[in-house]
Parts: C-alpha cells; sequence; structure tokens
C-alpha cells in the first residue's frame, strides 16, 4: 500500500449509481482534501466502513472535503451507493485498487487514504482484518491537509 508522503495517483472514474456522472481525483482535490475508501465487492464488508465515514461531521473539520467510496463490482457498489451522502464509484477490473496496492481477488481490501490538495498521500490505513477503521486520525489527517 502507499503511504504517507507518496503521490496520489489520479483516476477517472463512473459513479456506481449514475451512469453519467465522472469523477477525477485531481478535480476533487483543487476543491480540499480527499478521502478514499476502498471496499471488497462484498456488500457486508463494505457498507459499514461506507456508513462509519458517512457519519463524520467533515463541515467541522475543513470547508471542504470529497469523499468517495471504491470498489470494482458495478453490482455491489451499486448497491452501496444506496443513501449515502457521497459517491461511490466503479473500479471495473481494480485498477485504481492496484495502483494504491490495495487490490485484491475480491475487488479490494478495506483502506483508507486521504490526499491533499496536490494529490499528495496525507494519511493510509489498510484493514489486516475486522479491526475498525482509525476515524480519529483519519480525521486530524482531512483538518492537517489543508495546511500542506
Amino acid at each position: 500500500m502507499l503511504d504517507a508522503g507518496d503521490p496520489a495517483p489520479d483516476f477517472y472514474l463512473p459513479a456506481a449509481d449514475d451512469p453519467g456522472a465522472e469523477y477525477m481525483l485531481s478535480a476533487a482535490a483543487d476543491a480540499g482534501p480527499v478521502v478514499l475508501a476502498f471496499v471488497p465487492d462484498n456488500p457486508s464488508v463494505g457498507r459499514p466502513l461506507l456508513e462509519s465515514l458517512a457519519s463524520v461531521d467533515w463541515a467541522r473539520l475543513v470547508d471542504r472535503v470529497s469523499v468517495f467510496g471504491i470498489g470494482s463490482d458495478p453490482d455491489a457498489m451499486t448497491e452501496l451507493a444506496e443513501g449515502l451522502p457521497f459517491p461511490v464509484v466503479q473500479d471495473r477490473g481494480g485498477y485504481v485498487a492496484d495502483l494504491y496496492g490495495v487490490g485484491s481477488t475480491d475487488g479490494a481490501r478495506r483502506a483508507l487514504v486521504v490526499a491533499d490538495s496536490e494529490c499528495v498521500i496525507r494519511f493510509a490505513w489498510e484493514s489486516g482484518g475486522d479491526e475498525q477503521a482509525p476515524l480519529d486520525e483519519l480525521q486530524s489527517a482531512v483538518a492537517g491537509s489543508t495546511d500542506a
């Protein structure tokens, strides 16, 4: 997995639930920090991570932040996108997950990345099992990424 200080590979991916919408990391980063949540294709594994991100009060940390859920299976990602306040995008073939070093046979391992406005990684976490995502560390990285 890529680490803090590494360049964040850019991507241009379609939204899971809106075929006409596409998202690009560098465009989102122009507006502020970006949180990337890589999730496996199993919705029961990906949903808790994405819901935990949906519960964060991002506005108290920074003026603007973009959050993206990323996974490879179109059907699973469409299901995961339901009810979330941020886009879930389709990484068909797991190309972006592989660039970030979190690819696996079922799409991606659970992982979080914060990229700053220069598309430099400020925070990286990958799950080694069932542990909870370190939301406090993630939020600190988002808040600190505006100082870059």
